[in-house]
């Protein structure tokens, strides 16, 4: 089942991330300049904690061994065909580049290396130290590893633990991983980037643990997630030490945490907003645009601006980066469809 206003919402802060990993040289300096672009990389937790709460929602009733191979497979299923597409494009890409093109990307890198990476990501090891600090192939791919590897802890927990044993593996996880990233100053790294994703991810399912029933609120009271979204980037961009290590890490997750619990309770303005067929439609194929943008964001303005020669100016660039955007929403449809859609109902038939 689908909540369509969180599932736009999720459109909302993928195409953050794209204007996050987009070429700062090709965006006008008053958009590249801005403390919301420069930080909009934290939206990432954010998927996993929404992830969190829509796993635990529809699969909160497993039971058994049998359950629960159907629930990885159908997981698996639903990853698997686009990141193997986009990481086999993006390796593709890469050998072209690096072989005849070379000012084309930032770092060359040797055929070893690339193999290396695309190994990696295939085997949904790049969140982790299993082979070592590789960023993968398609480097935001390292979130589809930490995704997949919280569904098994989800799986797992749900299956082979009761009730009362689960809410706390829940919360102790939350806590653990909290403490760990703290503790070891791992976060920006990508060797445990998979227990960035357990942490959001375990609040998420404990939105659906602990809904809080009882509450109830006004709609006007969704004013508070665009505030506390944007009072969050701020700190984020200009806090240092230890408070901002706190926040990227635990506190900006409670601030997820809390956006999730309200537009679950209230039908204002921006569930109205983000319930609408745009970002409804954004938000069905943001993990296509998540997966596809770096490729996407790389080939256009790159190669309008340093291969045709076109001036930076104001105007082209805006009309550079909404060419860019226009053609990855265009393409991620396609891949929505036909690769997402058609090659995982395909796999999904053979597995099960």
């Amino acid at each position: 089942m689908r909540i369509t206003k969180l599932d736009g919402l999720r459109g909302v802060f993928c195409l953050m991330v794209v204007l996050f990993h987009y070429d700062q040289r090709s965006l006008p300096e008053q958009i590249s300049s801005s403390f919301i672009i420069r930080q909009s990389w934290i939206f990432v937790e954010f998927f996993f904690v929404l992830s969190g709460f829509v796993i635990c929602y529809n699969y909160n009733s497993m039971s058994n061994k049998i359950q629960l191979k159907s629930y990885i497979i159908k997981r698996f299923t639903r990853l698997y065909p686009l990141l193997f597409f986009s990481t086999i494009l993006y390796l593709s890409f890469e050998i072209v580049m690096n072989l005849y093109l070379p000012f084309y990307i930032n770092i060359p890198e040797s055929l070893n290396s690339l193999l290396y990476g695309t190994l990696d990501t295939l085997t949904f090891m790049n969140s982790t130290p299993v082979f070592g600090n590789s960023h993968g192939m398609n480097h935001p791919s390292w979130s589809i590893s930490s995704e997949m590897i919280s569904y098994i802890v989800f799986g797992v927990i749900i299956v082979f633990f009761n009730k009362k044993n689960q809410d706390l593996l829940f919360i102790s996880l939350t806590l653990i991983s909290c403490v760990f990233l703290l503790n070891n100053k791992l976060f920006t790294g990508y060797d445990f980037n998979f227990i960035r994703g357990i942490l959001s991810f375990s609040l998420g399912v404990l939105i659906y643990k602990y809904p809080f029933n009882k509450i109830r609120l006004p709609n006007y009271t969704e004013i508070f997630i665009p505030v506390l979204v944007i009072m969050s980037l701020y700190v984020l961009n200009f806090n240092v030490g230890f408070l901002k290590e706190f926040h990227k890490i635990f506190t900006i997750n409670i601030v997820f945490f809390i956006s999730i619990h309200i537009l679950l309770k209230t039908q204002g303005f921006f569930s109205k907003l983000l319930d609408n067929s745009f970002f409804r439609f954004l938000g069905k194929i943001s993990y296509s645009v998540y997966l596809n943008h770096v490729l996407i964001i790389t080939i256009i303005p790159r190669g309008i601006f340093s291969i045709i020669g076109l001036e930076k100016t104001f105007t082209n660039m805006l009309v550079v980066l909404f060419l860019s955007l226009g053609f990855l929403i265009i393409y991620s449809k396609f891949t929505f469809h036909y690769i997402e859609l058609n090659v995982g109902k395909y796999l999904k038939r053979k597995l099960l």
